[in-house]
């Protein structure tokens, strides 16, 4: 079905805004780096059979997702993408599945994200979590809500970077992100203060410190990294505050937010509650690297 000599960028196509959104950023990757795009509408098979026997009829379902391609593919054209390079699939399966499959012959995966606003917020799309936590390749969310302008306006792509196993992995995605779209790199690190009753209270000077040794430790492994990617301007960033307060704060002026996720010897189990809280309120598309 498709070329293995060309970068493969995978999208998920739903006929909604958010698909419509990851079609377009997985069409401008693909154009960048040269490679194919291959749209795929996943009919959910548990939508078609309940406890009160058929719900959907599988034939409207498959026609629907033909009409979705459809849409996907006239815009996939509409931005210079050549119609050779344009594959479409309907298939058969949970969203989620049908996407980390693909993801193992995929350079990248984009899906959109639904319940971008409100009290909706609250409860981040399954087939995003899904995606995210059992894709053999990079990632990307996106939301035609929470974050419709062109990426690139704003010339800042940020790394959350944690010290666990694999940290290397996502600074080096966020440099070669930065570098893709021509943007300065903030590289963040937040740290906890302890919390509880029971937890050892740090003074002021003690945080100071902890602060000072994060920040040098980072520095020196992205300067490392900086080697491969000397034109894109760097910056690191230590706060006091937790992950997910400075990362969703910050995250409304990138054009890109990159994390890491690591392997995990049981598929799906992966993402903690930072990631749920990154894919369901963060206020740019966010990148999610393997580690």
């Amino acid at each position: 079905m498709t070329d293995k000599t060309l970068p493969l960028v995978v999208v998920g196509v739903d006929g909604s805004d958010d698909g419509l959104r990851a079609v377009r950023f997985g069409t401008n990757v693909a154009l960048r780096v040269d490679g194919e795009i291959l749209l795929v509408n996943a009919v959910d098979d548990t939508l078609m059979a309940g406890a009160w026997g058929v719900v959907y009829d599988p034939e409207v379902l498959q026609s629907a997702g033909l009409t979705a391609n459809e849409q996907a593919r006239d815009l996939a054209l509409s931005l210079g993408l050549p119609e050779h390079r344009i594959k479409t699939e309907v298939v058969m399966g949970s969203p989620g599945g049908v996407m980390a499959r693909l993801s193992e012959v995929a350079s990248l995966v984009v899906v959109g994200r639904r319940a971008a606003s409100g009290v909706e917020r609250m409860f981040v799309g399954s087939t995003s979590v899904s995606v995210v936590a059992n894709a053999s390749c990079p990632v990307v969310v996106i939301s035609a809500a929470a974050h419709p302008n062109p990426v690139g306006q704003k010339g800042i792509v940020g790394v959350g970077l944690q010290t666990s196993p694999g940290s290397e992995h996502t600074l080096a995605a966020g440099f070669e992100q930065a570098h893709r779209l021509g943007a300065r790199l903030e590289i963040v690190h937040a740290i906890q203060p302890p919390v509880g009753l029971f937890a050892r209270k740090l003074s002021p000077a003690q945080l100071d410190e902890q602060v000072r040794f994060a920040k040098g430790g980072i520095e020196a492994i992205a300067n490392e990294a900086a080697q491969r990617y000397p034109e894109v301007q760097y910056r690191v960033e230590v706060a006091v505050d937790s992950p997910i307060n400075e990362l969703v704060s910050r995250s409304a002026g990138y054009d890109l937010l990159v994390v890491g996720v690591g392997e995990s010897p049981i598929p799906g189990l992966s993402l903690g509650g930072l990631m749920r809280g990154l894919l369901a309120h963060a206020e740019c598309p966010l990148y999610v690297a393997r580690g």
